[in-house]
Protein backbone atom coordinates (compact mmCIF):
# COMPACT_ATOMS: atom_id res chain seq x y z
CA UNK A 1 0.00 0.00 0.00
CA UNK A 2 1.15 3.54 -0.67
CA UNK A 3 -0.75 6.51 -0.21
CA UNK A 4 -4.54 6.15 1.58
CA UNK A 5 -6.63 8.77 1.19
CA UNK A 6 -9.82 9.62 3.82
CA UNK A 7 -12.42 11.93 2.99
CA UNK A 8 -15.80 13.10 4.79
CA UNK A 9 -17.77 13.17 1.65
CA UNK A 10 -20.03 15.82 3.22
CA UNK A 11 -17.30 18.58 4.24
CA UNK A 12 -17.57 21.80 2.73
CA UNK A 13 -21.37 21.41 2.17
CA UNK A 14 -20.89 18.21 0.41
CA UNK A 15 -18.43 19.02 -1.71
CA UNK A 16 -16.23 16.56 -0.31
CA UNK A 17 -16.71 13.22 -2.24
CA UNK A 18 -16.44 14.80 -5.51
CA UNK A 19 -13.30 16.93 -4.82
CA UNK A 20 -11.83 13.65 -3.35
CA UNK A 21 -12.76 11.44 -6.19
CA UNK A 22 -10.78 14.28 -8.06
CA UNK A 23 -7.92 14.40 -6.27
CA UNK A 24 -7.45 10.51 -6.11
CA UNK A 25 -7.42 10.37 -10.00
CA UNK A 26 -4.70 13.60 -10.30
CA UNK A 27 -2.74 11.95 -8.08
CA UNK A 28 -3.08 8.37 -9.52
CA UNK A 29 -2.46 10.05 -12.90
CA UNK A 30 0.62 11.44 -11.22
CA UNK A 31 2.25 7.96 -10.61
CA UNK A 32 1.22 8.02 -6.59
CA UNK A 33 -1.00 4.99 -6.26
CA UNK A 34 -4.18 5.94 -4.13
CA UNK A 35 -6.71 4.18 -2.11
CA UNK A 36 -9.81 6.05 -1.37
CA UNK A 37 -11.85 5.78 1.73
CA UNK A 38 -15.25 7.75 2.34
CA UNK A 39 -16.28 8.24 5.82
CA UNK A 40 -19.56 6.96 6.57
CA UNK A 41 -19.96 8.49 10.31
CA UNK A 42 -18.64 10.32 13.15
CA UNK A 43 -15.62 8.06 14.19
CA UNK A 44 -14.88 6.62 10.79
CA UNK A 45 -12.14 8.38 10.00
CA UNK A 46 -10.28 7.32 12.85
CA UNK A 47 -10.92 3.69 12.38
CA UNK A 48 -9.91 3.66 8.07
CA UNK A 49 -6.63 5.89 10.17
CA UNK A 50 -5.79 3.03 12.38
CA UNK A 51 -6.34 0.16 9.47
CA UNK A 52 -4.16 2.14 7.17
CA UNK A 53 -1.18 2.75 9.80
CA UNK A 54 -1.55 -0.67 10.36
CA UNK A 55 -1.31 -1.98 6.63
CA UNK A 56 1.71 0.08 5.98
CA UNK A 57 0.58 2.79 4.19
CA UNK A 58 3.22 5.49 3.07
CA UNK A 59 0.81 8.52 3.77
CA UNK A 60 -2.36 9.45 5.07
CA UNK A 61 -4.34 12.06 2.98
CA UNK A 62 -7.34 13.62 4.68
CA UNK A 63 -9.63 15.75 2.64
CA UNK A 64 -12.09 17.25 5.21
CA UNK A 65 -11.82 19.86 7.91
CA UNK A 66 -10.15 20.39 10.99
CA UNK A 67 -12.72 17.78 12.68
CA UNK A 68 -11.75 14.83 10.33
CA UNK A 69 -8.03 15.79 10.90
CA UNK A 70 -8.57 15.50 14.17
CA UNK A 71 -10.05 11.83 13.97
CA UNK A 72 -7.05 10.47 12.38
CA UNK A 73 -4.37 11.88 15.01
CA UNK A 74 -3.94 9.37 17.44
CA UNK A 75 -2.95 6.56 14.80
CA UNK A 76 -0.25 8.80 13.30
CA UNK A 77 1.13 9.99 16.98
CA UNK A 78 4.47 9.93 17.02
CA UNK A 79 4.86 7.78 13.70
CA UNK A 80 6.97 9.22 10.93
CA UNK A 81 3.68 8.58 8.29
CA UNK A 82 3.23 12.20 6.90
CA UNK A 83 -0.30 13.78 7.11
CA UNK A 84 -1.22 14.99 3.60
CA UNK A 85 -3.90 18.16 3.11
CA UNK A 86 -6.79 18.24 1.47
CA UNK A 87 -8.65 21.23 3.28
CA UNK A 88 -12.15 21.45 1.85
CA UNK A 89 -13.99 21.34 5.34
CA UNK A 90 -16.31 24.18 7.01
CA UNK A 91 -13.23 25.56 8.69
CA UNK A 92 -9.60 24.58 7.99
CA UNK A 93 -7.52 26.31 10.19
CA UNK A 94 -4.48 24.01 10.19
CA UNK A 95 -4.48 24.06 6.66
CA UNK A 96 -4.42 27.55 6.99
CA UNK A 97 -1.79 28.28 9.79
CA UNK A 98 0.61 25.95 7.47
CA UNK A 99 0.37 27.54 4.22
CA UNK A 100 -1.63 24.56 2.82
CA UNK A 101 -4.06 26.04 -0.27
CA UNK A 102 -7.39 25.68 0.06
CA UNK A 103 -7.76 25.33 -3.60
CA UNK A 104 -7.58 21.83 -5.49
CA UNK A 105 -4.38 22.25 -7.56
CA UNK A 106 -2.55 24.36 -4.96
CA UNK A 107 -3.26 21.50 -2.65
CA UNK A 108 -2.13 18.99 -4.92
CA UNK A 109 1.02 20.95 -5.73
CA UNK A 110 2.11 20.33 -1.96
CA UNK A 111 0.92 16.40 -1.66
CA UNK A 112 3.12 16.13 -4.67
CA UNK A 113 6.33 18.13 -4.29
CA UNK A 114 6.06 19.23 -0.01
CA UNK A 115 8.19 18.23 2.26
CA UNK A 116 7.28 16.34 5.89
CA UNK A 117 7.47 18.57 8.06
CA UNK A 118 7.31 18.33 12.25
CA UNK A 119 4.54 20.20 14.25
CA UNK A 120 3.07 20.32 17.50
CA UNK A 121 0.11 19.25 18.93
CA UNK A 122 -2.14 20.05 21.88
CA UNK A 123 -3.39 17.66 24.82
CA UNK A 124 -6.54 17.90 26.39
CA UNK A 125 -6.85 14.78 28.98
CA UNK A 126 -6.12 11.77 26.56
CA UNK A 127 -8.05 14.03 23.86
CA UNK A 128 -5.79 15.19 20.87
CA UNK A 129 -6.43 18.86 18.69
CA UNK A 130 -4.18 20.63 16.01
CA UNK A 131 -6.11 24.17 16.43
CA UNK A 132 -7.70 25.97 19.24
CA UNK A 133 -9.29 24.15 22.56
CA UNK A 134 -11.76 26.72 24.09
CA UNK A 135 -14.57 27.06 26.84
CA UNK A 136 -16.46 29.69 27.63
CA UNK A 137 -18.85 31.94 25.08
CA UNK A 138 -17.44 30.98 22.28
CA UNK A 139 -17.35 26.84 22.76
CA UNK A 140 -21.08 27.15 23.79
CA UNK A 141 -21.59 28.85 20.45
CA UNK A 142 -19.80 26.51 18.24
CA UNK A 143 -21.79 23.73 20.30
CA UNK A 144 -25.25 25.49 19.55
CA UNK A 145 -23.22 25.94 14.99
CA UNK A 146 -22.02 21.93 15.56
CA UNK A 147 -26.13 20.99 16.68
CA UNK A 148 -27.80 23.36 13.85
CA UNK A 149 -29.29 25.81 16.50
CA UNK A 150 -28.31 28.06 13.97
CA UNK A 151 -30.42 28.78 10.35
CA UNK A 152 -26.61 30.23 8.69
CA UNK A 153 -23.63 28.58 8.17
CA UNK A 154 -20.13 30.11 8.70
CA UNK A 155 -19.38 33.60 10.17
CA UNK A 156 -23.27 34.94 9.59
CA UNK A 157 -24.16 31.17 11.94
CA UNK A 158 -21.83 32.81 14.26
CA UNK A 159 -22.94 36.14 14.28
CA UNK A 160 -26.68 35.06 14.57
CA UNK A 161 -26.28 32.82 17.66
CA UNK A 162 -23.48 35.14 19.47
CA UNK A 163 -26.73 37.73 19.53
CA UNK A 164 -29.11 34.77 20.51
CA UNK A 165 -26.91 33.76 23.76
CA UNK A 166 -25.21 36.51 25.15
CA UNK A 167 -28.15 37.59 27.55
CA UNK A 168 -28.26 33.84 28.39
CA UNK A 169 -24.57 33.30 29.04
CA UNK A 170 -23.02 32.71 32.82
CA UNK A 171 -19.95 33.79 32.89
CA UNK A 172 -17.70 30.81 34.57
CA UNK A 173 -15.43 31.08 37.87
CA UNK A 174 -12.29 29.99 37.22
CA UNK A 175 -8.75 28.73 38.08
CA UNK A 176 -5.63 28.75 35.95
CA UNK A 177 -2.08 27.46 36.09
CA UNK A 178 0.57 27.64 33.68
CA UNK A 179 3.90 28.85 32.94
CA UNK A 180 2.75 31.87 33.63
CA UNK A 181 1.76 31.81 36.67
CA UNK A 182 -1.96 32.15 38.37
CA UNK A 183 -5.27 33.67 37.34
CA UNK A 184 -8.92 33.35 38.63
CA UNK A 185 -11.76 34.88 37.97
CA UNK A 186 -15.10 35.08 36.19
CA UNK A 187 -13.92 34.60 32.62
CA UNK A 188 -15.83 35.19 28.90
CA UNK A 189 -13.94 32.86 27.40
CA UNK A 190 -10.59 31.00 27.94
CA UNK A 191 -9.10 29.57 24.50
CA UNK A 192 -5.35 27.25 23.97
CA UNK A 193 -4.02 28.02 20.60
CA UNK A 194 -1.96 25.56 18.74
CA UNK A 195 -2.50 27.68 15.94
CA UNK A 196 -3.53 31.25 15.50
CA UNK A 197 -6.95 30.76 14.43
CA UNK A 198 -10.38 28.98 14.96
CA UNK A 199 -13.59 28.94 13.68
CA UNK A 200 -12.81 29.28 9.88
CA UNK A 201 -10.41 32.11 10.78
CA UNK A 202 -11.23 34.16 13.74
CA UNK A 203 -7.39 34.86 14.57
CA UNK A 204 -7.78 34.44 18.45
CA UNK A 205 -3.92 33.89 19.07
CA UNK A 206 -1.98 35.72 16.51
CA UNK A 207 1.28 34.70 17.81
CA UNK A 208 0.47 31.14 17.66
CA UNK A 209 3.59 28.73 15.82
CA UNK A 210 2.52 24.88 15.96
CA UNK A 211 6.24 24.77 15.58
CA UNK A 212 7.95 26.00 18.65
CA UNK A 213 6.99 23.82 21.49
CA UNK A 214 4.46 26.32 22.99
CA UNK A 215 0.61 27.22 23.66
CA UNK A 216 -0.93 30.80 23.57
CA UNK A 217 -3.56 31.38 26.14
CA UNK A 218 -6.30 33.97 25.06
CA UNK A 219 -8.19 35.40 28.73
CA UNK A 220 -10.79 37.57 27.98
CA UNK A 221 -12.29 37.84 31.30
CA UNK A 222 -15.72 38.85 32.30
CA UNK A 223 -16.92 42.14 30.81
CA UNK A 224 -20.57 43.83 30.20
CA UNK A 225 -22.58 42.82 27.56
CA UNK A 226 -22.53 45.74 26.07
CA UNK A 227 -18.45 45.48 25.62
CA UNK A 228 -18.90 41.87 23.95
CA UNK A 229 -20.50 43.60 21.52
CA UNK A 230 -17.38 45.37 20.41
CA UNK A 231 -14.86 42.79 21.64
CA UNK A 232 -16.05 39.35 19.80
CA UNK A 233 -16.07 41.06 16.23
CA UNK A 234 -11.95 42.30 16.88
CA UNK A 235 -11.59 38.13 16.64
CA UNK A 236 -11.47 38.07 12.92
CA UNK A 237 -8.34 40.04 13.07
CA UNK A 238 -7.01 39.84 16.46
CA UNK A 239 -7.80 43.51 17.42
CA UNK A 240 -8.75 41.89 20.80
CA UNK A 241 -5.36 41.36 22.19
CA UNK A 242 -5.21 44.84 22.85
CA UNK A 243 -8.10 45.40 25.00
CA UNK A 244 -7.86 45.76 28.80
CA UNK A 245 -9.94 42.83 29.95
CA UNK A 246 -7.79 41.10 27.46
CA UNK A 247 -4.52 38.79 28.56
CA UNK A 248 -2.47 37.16 26.01
CA UNK A 249 0.06 34.25 28.41
CA UNK A 250 2.27 31.65 26.89
CA UNK A 251 3.01 28.42 28.32
CA UNK A 252 3.68 24.45 27.47
CA UNK A 253 0.94 23.13 29.94
CA UNK A 254 -2.36 24.71 31.36
CA UNK A 255 -4.15 23.23 34.24
CA UNK A 256 -8.06 24.36 34.39
CA UNK A 257 -10.27 24.00 37.09
CA UNK A 258 -14.00 25.21 37.38
CA UNK A 259 -16.44 25.83 40.13
CA UNK A 260 -18.81 24.00 37.37
CA UNK A 261 -18.17 21.37 34.48
CA UNK A 262 -17.17 23.46 31.33
CA UNK A 263 -17.01 21.97 27.65
CA UNK A 264 -14.04 22.81 25.77
CA UNK A 265 -14.26 22.72 21.66
CA UNK A 266 -11.24 21.93 19.59
CA UNK A 267 -11.21 21.47 15.79
CA UNK A 268 -14.83 22.24 15.69
CA UNK A 269 -15.92 19.15 17.86
CA UNK A 270 -16.66 18.50 21.49
CA UNK A 271 -13.20 17.76 23.30
CA UNK A 272 -13.23 17.49 27.13
CA UNK A 273 -14.82 18.71 29.91
CA UNK A 274 -13.14 20.61 32.73
CA UNK A 275 -11.55 20.11 35.57
CA UNK A 276 -8.40 18.98 32.99
CA UNK A 277 -4.50 19.56 32.03
CA UNK A 278 -3.69 21.00 28.35
CA UNK A 279 -0.28 20.37 27.07
CA UNK A 280 1.71 21.02 23.72
CA UNK A 281 3.48 17.98 22.41
CA UNK A 282 6.20 19.40 20.57
CA UNK A 283 6.77 17.75 17.24
CA UNK A 284 4.64 14.90 17.29
CA UNK A 285 3.13 15.18 14.01
CA UNK A 286 4.71 15.06 10.54
CA UNK A 287 2.77 17.06 7.76
CA UNK A 288 3.24 17.52 3.92
CA UNK A 289 3.69 21.11 3.98
CA UNK A 290 4.82 23.75 1.14
CA UNK A 291 8.83 24.12 0.36
CA UNK A 292 9.47 27.72 0.88
CA UNK A 293 11.31 29.42 -2.11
Amino acid sequence: MSWVLIANPVAGGGRGRRVAEAAALCLQRAGRPVELHLTAAPGHAAELARQAVKAGCKRLVVCGGDGTIREVLPALLHTQIPLGLLPFGTANDLARALGVPRRLEGALQVLLRGLPTPIDLGKAGEALFCTVAAFGFDAEISEAMRQGRTPFPGTAGYLYATLGHLFRFRPPVVRLEGEFGNFEGEVLLVATANTRSYGGGMQIAPAADPRDGKLEVCIVRQVPKRTILAVLPRLFWGGHVYHPAVSMERTSWLRIHTAEPQLLHADGEPLAHTPVLIEALPAALQVVLPVLP
